[in-house]
């Protein structure tokens, strides 16, 4: 019988991606098997890379070292593959949505934690032309977006000249666990890693897990006048993507979790554009999109190793943030696998209580 692969990987969306580049720089034989990303909220993520999160504008203590690894990370695969950079730094314009806000403002402008990605505030009606800022807001450093689709889609096909990736949905059913081996179909190897985002709710080994998924729908635009210069980041966020085309998002649904746009949520999204430039004339929507974030009840991703099924794995639920951390975590996780360093313990599913570690 052949010698088993090290690891299959379930879900190609970034994480999964990420973990399976590292793991081959390592040495590792894998198998990367994803359904066509029919259920991956990275195919039509605007990407976002926003330090700051939330209404009083918090840090996360890895956020600097989560910046240098996703830099570093993004650049080595754009230089690997000999394409177009995929990171794109942009400052941003955080709006502020309302009186109370600017306190948690001022709160953080003494917290030296976040100093390094606050700018300058501006007051009532400063931001951008056309952009309606009517409690002003202030710029933010470390900010831009990565493109999400195009990466994905790149970095499919370099899996698959390594032999490293099957386009197959994944039946849960049909995965046999051995003593020394897993096995789905004609795919066996030593361990499995599950990176499949929001379906994870169905996973026989981590469903009970706190996934909190949310469904977001955005809109890709044009118009001929130019919209903004920055990233809009207010009720709603606006960002150029070049040759006067834009991104504009995002809705959050909670309880229709699926990936099909629906008019409730086109019509939110255009009564919100409308809000934010005033006047939307002249720009045309030229799609309308929807995914599903993995997020969770606490914020924080989901990895580590299932507690009595102890060659099955996870690696997820990095919700709004993963642009920016996945990298950081892919070495993480990387380390945990094939050197058993420990895992960052606020992402270790050990947190949640119920028997696993």
């Amino acid at each position: 019988m052949n010698e088993p692969l090290d690891f299959l990987i379930i879900g190609q969306g970034l994480a999964g991606s990420l973990l399976a580049r590292q793991l081959l720089a390592r040495g590792c034989r894998l198998q990367v098997l994803d359904d066509g990303h029919r259920s991956a909220a990275s195919r039509v993520a605007a990407g976002l890379v926003n330090p700051l999160a939330g209404m009083r504008f918090n840090a996360a203590p890895e956020t600097a070292d989560w910046l240098r690894v996703m830099r570093r990370t993004y650049a080595e695969i754009a230089r690997e593959l000999g394409r177009p950079e995929y990171l794109h730094e942009l400052p941003m314009q955080r709006l502020l949505r309302s009186p109370r806000q600017r306190r948690f403002l001022e709160r953080q402008q003494r917290n030296p934690a976040v100093a390094d990605y606050l700018g300058a505030p501006f007051g009532p009606g400063r931001a951008d032309p056309g952009i309606q800022a009517p409690y002003g807001g202030f710029l933010q450093h470390a900010t831009g977006y990565a493109e999400l689709p195009r990466l994905l889609g790149e970095l499919r096909d370099w899996l698959r000249a390594r032999s490293a990736y099957v386009s197959e949905a994944v039946d849960y059913q049909a995965i046999e666990l051995n003593r020394d081996s897993v096995r789905l179909g004609a795919h066996r190897a030593r361990a499995i890693v599950f990176c499949e985002g929001y379906r994870m709710r169905d996973n026989p080994w981590f469903g009970v897990l706190p996934l909190q998924p949310d469904k977001g729908e955005m809109l890709r635009l044009s118009s001929e006048r130019g919209l903004c210069r920055h990233i809009i980041n207010g009720a709603h966020w606006l960002v150029p993507i070049g040759g006067g085309q834009y991104r504009f998002g995002a809705t959050h649904e909670h309880h229709r979790i699926d990936c099909e746009p629906t008019p409730e949520g086109r019509t939110a999204l255009l009564q919100g554009l409308d809000g934010l430039l005033g006047d939307s004339a002249g720009v045309r929507v030229e799609a309308h999109l929807a995914g599903v974030r993995p997020a969770t009840r606490d914020r924080q991703p989901l990895i580590g190793t299932h507690a009595e099924a102890r060659r099955v794995h996870l690696f997820n639920g990095f919700g709004a943030r993963g642009t920016l951390s996945i990298p950081w975590y892919a070495e993480r996780m990387a380390g945990y696998l094939l050197d058993g360093r420990p895992l960052p313990p606020q992402a270790d599913l050990a947190r949640c209580g119920d028997g696993r570690r």
